[in-house]
This record gives structure tokens, sequence and C-alpha cells, in this order.
């Protein structure tokens, strides 16, 4: 959130869409905190700020995004629309593409998701991405691809079991499993490496399944890696 921070500060302005790389809960705190203290735009009781957290993201919720952001603003300021999720279909991608090619005026799209990896080439185009916390999820992965097979069920255990909250430990495996993409892509120099990307991707994949096991998909990941 520093670097969001640092942009505002050194230009006076903000880009009209944001895509902010994390963990969706943690950042999106980060961020209400930013529109009230920084924007002067209060997160309480105001409706022109609107915050929603999704576990999938889906062309329901683009549709209604347009429709709420076409709305005038009450006292002729910002309106400011925070959306988090983990996972974001291509049908709500193309239709979140129309609200980001004609955004009304002082509109300011916050879209918080682990990794913009997932997003289509006409989304990234028309969006700042703020890697706030790829450095993170970067190190993150770093540390769990050097770490023993060991280590790594130790961390498995110890995320799958202290997160009670389902989501939000999907939401820490999301975050690692495409950290691992990521950084496996950038060492990727030979068949073994693509082939253990294809697996993440498909890891990645699953992970949508509401009645996947995060624990086993996991598992699996410390094994191909």
């Amino acid at each position: 959130m520093q670097t969001l921070q640092d942009i505002y500060v050194n230009t006076g302005d903000l880009h009209h869409a944001y895509i902010l790389e994390g963990s969706p809960q943690g950042v999106v705190d980060e961020l209400c905190l930013f529109c009230d203290e920084t924007l002067q735009v209060s997160p309480r009781g105001n409706p022109d700020f609107v915050c929603e957290v999704y576990d999938k993201f889906l062309i329901d919720h683009a549709r209604r995004l347009r429709e709420l952001q076409q709305n005038k603003t009450l006292a002729g300021g910002r309106k400011i629309f925070i959306v988090a999720f983990n996972f974001i279909t291509r049908e709500a991608q193309n239709a979140l593409l129309k609200v980001l090619e004609e955004p009304t005026k002082g509109t300011h799209i916050f879209i918080v998701t682990p990794s913009a990896h997932v997003f289509l080439p006409t989304v990234l185009s028309r969006v700042t991405v703020v890697r706030s916390t790829a450095h993170a999820i970067d190190a993150a992965a770093e540390t769990f691809l050097k770490s023993s097979y060991k280590k790594r069920m130790e961390y498995i255990t110890k995320l799958t079991k202290d997160i009670k909250d389902e989501k939000a430990s999907k939401a820490e495996a999301v975050v690692l499993v495409r950290g691992l993409i990521q950084t496996l892509h950038k060492q990727a120099k030979d068949k073994t490496s693509f082939t253990k990307l294809r697996e993440l991707d498909r890891i990645n994949a699953y992970l949508e399944d509401s009645s996947a096991s995060v624990k086993m998909l996991l598992e699996h990941t410390a094994l191909i890696v």
C-alpha cells in the first residue's frame, strides 16, 4: 500500500482503476485506511464508498459494479469502489472491461486479488497494477521452493490448521500457488520447469472449486516443486 500512497503523494492524482496484488482482506483494510486518511473519503456510512469482498467474482458482480458507478455522487466528490476476490471468471473480466473503458468522472476502482497474473491483457492495459506486496509474495514463494519437503509440510499444516476461516485459508493458498507460478516463470529454463508450471496452473484452477481440499492441493504442490 505504500506504493499507492507514494504514487498519490508524488502526483496528487489517481488513475481511474488499479489492481493491487495481495491477500484480499489485508489489502482491503489498508485501502480503507488510505481512503479515509489520505483521500479524505470516509468508508463509514458513505453511499459514495462501496467495498465488497467475494471468493469468486462473477459476471453479475461486474454488471452490478457497472450500474453503481454510473450513479452521480451525492457530494460531487470522488466515488470509491473496492472489489476484492480470490478468483474471477473470463466472462466477468469481459464485463468488467466495459466499466474500465468508460469510467464515470470522479470514479476510482480498486481491484484486490492475489495476483494480476490471471487477468486478460485487455484488462491489464486499462489499469495500473500496484505490486506493493509482490516482493513479499515472491519471497514467500522462494522460501517455499528452497525449503525441505518436511518444512513445506509443516508450513502447510500450520496454514490449514491455524486459519479457521476456510475462505481465508484458501486465499493464502492462492497467494502461495500464484507466487510459485510467477517465480518459476522467471526461472523456467528447461522441460522440467515447464512441466511444474503446467501442474501449478492445474492446481490454481482446482482451487477455484468450492469443494476442493486446500490441504491436499498444497501437499501436491509441495511434491511437484
